[in-house]
């Protein structure tokens, strides 16, 4: 994963998640004392005879942007960062928690990339609600090229090469606009669960129940952890489907979503326990709605022609 490197300083620690199945967060700043500073300043329709007005201010960890909206000759106002140098390569977008006011805002970026010598930015829109707080995703892809108000065919948007950044207002209405915002990160979206990303790799016991007192499920977790050497040793992974508790893969935390259709794909239901046990090449190899013993798995496992060639060193796929 890439470093964010502001001009002068280095930005926050990022927060890996992916281990956990969730998005995987680097802040950028969330205005408190001791994270960066951004150095915004103002820019409003002003500087081409406009009547909007904008202003902010940072207090107590958020950033307060409002003003007024005038149509009559320009209609936004805006506030942007000093120059940055941030690598967001390893990033899908910009995720912002805010309060809003049922407004759509402009998220503004700037590269190294030119257009006849002059830079261009990059607008990205997002709507708010008008209330409480929210978390804000806005995707690198929604950002498109543009000079002064005009949409450019290019280039794209480098998300590697990232000089500025900023918030805007234009919409196209006029009046008063409030803007709150409590942090500013970047994020990378976990990767949908499939059971696809094990194959050739991995064998998989997968055990479905409706929560984890199940008296078969117990038994299988207590088996897994007392032979865990002989278990990594057949690359097995758990995966476990649950009603009532966390679901997961491994380390992964699945989603109810992605539980369902695991459960659909195997032909498991939910409410009572029932297990599979998928083979490298994904396929069933075993299936059951009580459980025995590992030693039972184990004894499949081991009389594969796969495993066979693996115990031999021969890593081949005949499973």
């Amino acid at each position: 994963m890439r470093c964010l490197l502001p001009m002068a300083f280095a930005i926050a620690v990022a927060l890996p998640a992916n281990s956990s199945g969730e998005d995987t967060v680097t802040g950028i700043t969330d205005f408190t004392p001791g994270t960066p500073d951004l150095n915004f300043y103002v820019v409003n329709d002003t500087v081409m005879g406009g009547r909007s007005e904008g202003d902010f201010d940072v207090s107590r960890g958020e950033l307060r942007f409002r003003g007024r909206t005038n149509t009559d000759g320009g209609g936004f106002s805006s506030i942007r960062s000093h120059p940055l140098e941030l690598d967001l390569a390893d990033y899908d977008g910009i995720r912002l928690r805010l309060r809003g006011d049922g407004r759509r805002y402009t998220l503004r970026l700037t590269t190294t990339a030119r257009w006849r010598g002059r830079d261009v930015a990059y607008w990205a829109r997002f709507d708010t609600s008008d209330g409480g707080w929210s978390t804000v995703d806005v995707p690198f892809r929604d950002f498109f090229p543009q000079f002064r108000g005009v949409p450019l065919d290019g280039p794209a948007l480098d998300s590697s090469r990232i000089t500025g950044l900023g918030i805007m207002i234009y919409d196209g209405r006029d009046g008063r606009f409030d803007l709150r915002v409590d942090s500013i990160a970047a994020y990378s979206a976990r990767k949908p669960f499939s059971l696809a990303d094990y194959r050739w790799q991995r064998r998989l016991l997968v055990a479905s129940a409706r929560n984890g007192e199940d008296r078969d499920l117990a038994a299988l977790t207590d088996d897994v952890a007392r032979t865990a050497t002989e278990f990594e040793d057949r690359d097995l992974v758990l995966i476990m489907l649950l009603d009532d508790g966390i679901s997961t893969s491994g380390e992964i935390t699945l989603a109810p979503g992605e539980v369902r259709a695991l459960r659909k794909s195997l032909g498991l239901r939910g409410g009572s326990f029932a297990f599979r046990l998928i083979g490298k090449d994904g396929s069933i190899k075993l299936a059951s709605k009580t459980w025995s013993s590992i030693d039972d798995v184990y004894a499949l496992i081991d009389s594969m022609p796969m495993r066979r060639k693996e115990v031999s060193g021969d890593r081949g796929h005949t499973d």
